[in-house]
């Protein structure tokens, strides 16, 4: 009996096998930015509990919109779970699977996309709602918050596009098609920088000049920038890979842990109000604020006469009520009336 040959219609088999994507900047990426993602979605699921149980007084909308990003944030975690079993698992040697993808890959940038909406509508939220604080014209300020809103709906509008096209291609035909996925990344990275510098001039022009207030603020600013610019830096990085790389999937795991960023942000916000508004009243039974449009008062009579109960209750009426709502949307630094009795903590 002779041995098998090794010509051409023996092996012709294994030569017409199609050869089977790469798996390292696909899959792979969609995998390592699955892994942690999972990590921070863990963290989310921490941070909705306790601020559960620390504010159960908020408004319906502020509860609605924290079950509205827990709700996609578990979506886009099961989905991507879904995707990497069914290409790495399933159809671990399936090239034209591999190369089709599946209805849980192409999900994923309408939840991602959703996700980054609904942060940024927070966001935009908090900033205009503190708008008093911009010293100087307020046109210019509400220009820039309308600015950041351009941004969103065009962000929007490219999710869209980015969507319908995803159900439509397959993935070897979709780099043509990436730029998309690049606007939709750069204009939520634009309007997010729009929005946290924003807030940061405002921060920045209300300093009294105190040094316990201004230290406060310090800590807002600080707490602001963290709170943005991480998500910020993952914007940026998935516009430039979806821009210069089409053709693989970096940009998408990268973007599982952006999306994961943005929920965490919100999250992060709303729960550091308490904490925030206990280091202001320890401020403010440390030592004495006496604002700037005291000063002038001050300044009429002797240096240290103390000022009238009156006038200072006529102040006080002419500045805006803050509460620890203010503290949570990084605003004031102090406020004139402390409702230290009812400890209102609510988002109004």
């Amino acid at each position: 009996m002779s041995l098998p040959s090794n010509s051409p219609s023996a092996s012709e088999p294994s030569s017409l096998m199609l050869k089977p994507p790469a798996l390292d900047n696909t899959y792979g990426a969609l995998l390592l930015g699955s892994c942690f993602g999972m990590m921070l979605y863990g963290l989310a699921v921490h941070q909705t509990y306790r601020y559960l149980r620390l504010y159960p007084k908020d408004r319906l909308w502020i509860k609605l919109l924290i079950a509205g990003i827990l709700l996609l944030d578990t979506l886009h975690t099961a989905m991507c779970i879904v995707a990497v079993y069914y290409h790495l698992v399933t159809h671990y040697f399936d090239p034209p699977s591999l190369a089709a993808g599946h209805w849980s890959t192409r999900i994923l940038p309408l939840v991602m996309g959703l996700t980054y909406v609904m942060c940024q509508c927070f966001y935009v939220y908090r900033v205009y709602q503190r708008r008093y604080l911009y010293v100087g014209s307020h046109y210019g300020y509400r220009l820039l918050v309308l600015i950041a809103v351009a941004c969103i709906i065009c962000e929007s509008a490219f999710l869209v596009a980015t969507t319908a096209e995803v159900f439509r291609l397959s993935l070897d035909q979709f780099p043509r098609f990436s730029w998309l996925v690049s606007a939709t990344f750069g204009c939520a990275a634009v309007a997010e920088l729009f929005l946290t510098g924003t807030l940061i001039v405002a921060l920045l022009r209300s300093r009294t000049g105190f040094k316990r207030t201004d230290s406060t603020i310090e800590i807002l600013i600080i707490y602001s920038v963290n709170t943005g610019l991480l998500a910020s830096i993952f914007d940026l990085a998935c516009f430039i890979f979806a821009l210069i790389l089409p053709g693989n999937l970096i940009y998408v795991g990268l973007g599982s842990v952006g999306v994961k960023l943005y929920a965490n942000s919100v999250l992060a916000v709303l729960n550091s109000r308490r904490s925030l508004s206990e280091r202001m009243l320890q401020d403010l039974e440390l030592g004495s604020f006496e604002p700037k449009y005291m000063q002038a008062d001050r300044a009429e009579g002797s240096p240290d006469a103390p000022l009238e109960a009156s006038k200072l209750q006529h102040r006080a009426g002419l500045r805006p009520d803050l509460t620890a709502t203010d503290i949570s949307f990084a605003s004031m630094p102090f406020r004139s009336q402390m409702d230290s009795t009812s400890g209102d903590d609510t988002v109004r």
